[in-house]
């Protein structure tokens, strides 16, 4: 008995390995179904047509497909994908062809190409997931057999290829679709409006109790962290230049205004005296309008109305925005004008929901919605914001442009050395130039290293296979076992057994094109080597340090674009700036560098983490900028420039508190890169701020001005503790909502 259960339990403790490292195993039976349809008809094209070109293009289309082509969304949107890529994929192999009569011409078309297809995958994931795959389709045409008379075979071969690979993805083991960032918002939504919800109890004089709010604080602040670009795999992170993306991104930074607004609000000191039952209907309602709108983005409903929740979320609140209203209570009027800015955030982020679902953002009355001009790209078309992306980008100064530039040379630099050196098997060089390349120096070496090592391991089985093993079976059924392991393998146990089973597939599938040995295998290790030499030179000599040498220094003018931000704002407010645009003008520069610093952190978050920013939360900075440009463009929209000029005591205090935070923000701005595990800026009392601007509400006597001087000491209170957040994310352990 004993003898039998054995293979039983090592079976069983091999299965459960592998299910701990693929749960419900989909890299595995996407490695199956992806074999499926490459090796049979492989075999078809080399034995039943006998046709040696139209069975390597088949094999390396459903290859390119399945190895280097890495898409988002469900198996039919990843079909679609496939299928809608054949004609590019055809047309760079005719380029190929066409252009390897010349060597020169094979190295500059190479250049050009490389270029252009990698930098256009600025405009977002789908076609960052294309580039590689599309990239490898003109190599591989761009070698031997040079005539002509070669390309009607590689067209419909590597159709072929790819069509079966799209097959596969939905005939065969259907994956289920991953969880999409729509999802993650709404369910960060969703337990914001939670938070609301158990938050209004407790202004009713209905205490949750303390334990109750903080598991409703840790689950938002975990609902939060998820919608992070970081937490999400590469090809599902909305990072594409198009409405939709943009505005998922800034709903997901608005769930962390509100979250971090209700915060505030639940620890102000005055709270503890005023329960207030229609404070707790705005926020029931404001919730109820945050849960609707998350809802939408995943069940197909309507989002709710704009500015519904602005005049349905206060009932019975005397018109706390009017001119010439007589502060009777301070204290009162600071919790709610804390209240409006929680109100107009969930408003904010209804407008955004809208723009992602393709609602109509304008009010009924015509007047400009919260958000409108921080929304900016809802008044572009996709193609118009894909052309902007692609325009901004082009500058040595874009990381984008610089890893695009530099894979184009290190191709270019391949072709020239296999077409000097008349190297065998030509394109595997400029394979493993493409596999090793990352954006960095850093990262290029560590990949070559590994991909040395796997080259090495799989040239060493290859070669014993060719040395011992003779006749198609037994080649066929050891280029089963190599492919299902390149097409899963590479995911579940890391880069060295990726690469030993591509040297492995690669090798067989020439090995039974012409009479093979042992050798063949040595010259694909030699192949790797100088690829992997021509890559780690191009990253060593074009800018070596990848997206994190310019990373900190966009994050840098985006933060000190939002500190000159806030002086402008109090300055135009206080009548002592010029204000050119009501309230465009003043948003343009931090909206002119928050595109580039968001590009930075995403292109950063590809590459393995510089050891200098490792525990740098980048997107804090994203989301702090955001806050700040909320605030200026609702304070800017609500009141008219030089409001507090009459009133010269509180115009001078708002402006020196304006001042000290801008020069907190632009000193933080030099210091991050050095990191520290103590505070960099010494930020601003938030109270202390409210508590200055309340004395002089108090001492003014009553005033038209009260309410947006409060207005303005909650927006600089609220910046003060964003400043001390920021140098938390910029070394120290991270804040509540942005904690790893």
């Amino acid at each position: 008995m004993g003898g039998s259960g054995e293979p039983h339990v090592i079976g069983a403790g091999i299965l459960d390995r592998l299910r701990h490292r693929d749960p419900g195993f989909r890299i595995s039976l996407r490695a199956l179904r992806l074999t499926i349809a490459a090796i049979p008809a492989y075999y078809v094209c080399l034995y039943g047509i006998h046709n040696k070109i139209l069975a390597t293009y088949v094999i390396f289309g459903t290859i390119a497909a399945g190895i280097f082509i890495q898409l988002p969304g469900s198996a039919r949107q990843r079909a679609s994908a496939i299928l809608a890529a054949i004609p590019v994929a055809c047309g760079l192999i005719a380029l190929g062809t066409a252009l390897n009569v010349n060597l020169w011409a094979a190295v500059i078309g190479t250049l050009v190409i490389g270029f252009s297809v990698a930098y256009f995958s600025v405009a977002g994931p789908r076609l960052l997931g294309l580039a590689s795959g599309l990239q490898l389709f003109y190599l591989v045409a761009n070698f031997s057999p040079h005539h002509l008379a070669a390309l009607p075979a590689r067209l419909i071969g590597a159709s072929i290829g790819m069509a079966l690979a799209a097959a596969a993805e939905v005939l065969l083991w259907r994956a289920p679709p991953p969880v999409t960032y729509e999802q993650r918002v709404a369910e960060a939504a969703e337990a914001a409006a939670d938070l609301l919800d158990a938050s209004s109890e407790v202004v009713a004089g209905r205490a949750a109790g303390d334990g109750e709010m903080t598991r409703q604080q840790q689950r938002t602040a975990q609902a939060i962290r998820q919608t992070r670009v970081r937490a999400i795999p590469v090809p599902e992170r909305p990072t594409s230049a198009g409405r939709r993306d943009r505005a998922l991104r800034d709903a997901a930074w608005t769930t962390w205004e509100v979250a971090e607004q209700v915060r505030r609000f639940m620890t102000r000191p005055q709270l503890g005296s005023h329960h207030d039952a229609n404070a707790a209907e705005a926020m029931r309602r404001s919730a109820t309008t945050m849960r609707t709108a998350g809802r939408s983005l995943t069940r197909g409903e309507t989002p709710p109305d704009i500015g519904e929740v602005l005049s349905e979320a206060t009932p019975g609140f005397e018109p706390i925005g009017a001119p010439g209203t007589q502060p009777a209570d301070i204290e009162r009027r600071q919790l709610r004008l804390s209240l409006q800015s929680i109100v107009e955030h969930v408003d904010f982020f209804t407008v955004a929901v809208r723009v992602a679902t393709r609602e109509p953002t304008v009010r009924q009355d015509k007047r400009l919605s919260h958000g409108a001009t921080t929304l900016w790209y809802a008044r572009h078309s996709d193609l118009s914001l894909v052309w902007q992306e692609l325009r901004r980008n082009l500058t040595p100064r874009s990381a984008f442009f610089q890893s695009a530039l530099r894979l184009a040379v290190a191709l270019a630099a391949a072709r020239a050395v296999t077409g000097v050196l008349n190297l065998s098997h030509g394109f595997w060089v400029l394979l493993a130039t493409l596999t090793v390349m990352r954006t960095s120096a850093l990262n290029t070496r560590t990949t070559l290293i590994r991909s040395v090592l796997g080259a090495l391991i799989g040239a060493v089985a290859t070669g014993l296979v060719l040395t011992f093993v003779d006749g198609a079976l037994p080649y066929a059924m050891a280029l089963l076992v190599a492919a299902v392991l390149a097409f899963g393998v590479g995911k579940l146990l890391g880069t060295i057994w990726s690469q030993a089973a591509l040297t492995a597939t690669v090798t067989l599938v020439f090995a039974q094109l012409a009479p093979s040995d042992w050798r063949l295998a040595s010259v694909r290790l030699v192949d790797v080597l100088a690829g992997g030499a021509v890559g780690i030179t191009a990253g060593l000599v074009m800018w070596p340090r990848g997206a994190g040498a310019e990373l900190w220094r966009r994050v840098g003018a985006y933060l000190r674009a939002d500190a000159d931000l806030i002086q402008e704002t109090i300055a135009v407010l206080t009548g002592r700036g010029r204000y050119s645009g009501w309230p465009r003008g003043a948003l343009n520069g931090p909206l002119r560098e928050y595109i580039p610093a968001e590009a930075s952190i995403c292109q950063y978050y590809t590459e393995r983490p510089d050891p200098r920013f490792e525990r740098v939360y980048w997107e804090a900075f994203l989301v702090t900028g955001v806050h700040v440009m909320h605030g200026a463009e609702f304070l800017l929209l609500r009141n008219r420039p030089g409001l507090l000029a009459g009133w010269p005591e509180a115009a001078a205090t708002v402006t020196d508190i304006a001042e000290e935070l801008r020069r907190g923000y632009r000193t933080l701005a030099e210091k991050v890169p050095e990191g520290s595990d103590h505070p960099m800026v010494a930020p601003m009392d938030g109270a202390m701020i409210s508590d200055q601007v309340a004395t002089i509400v108090a001492s003014g006597g009553g005033r038209s001005e009260d309410v947006c001087l409060l207005e303005i000491g909650n927006w600089l209170a609220s910046l003060s503790e964003n400043l001390d957040w920021l140098q938390t994310a910029s070394g120290r352990p991270p804040g509540p909502w942005g904690s790893t």
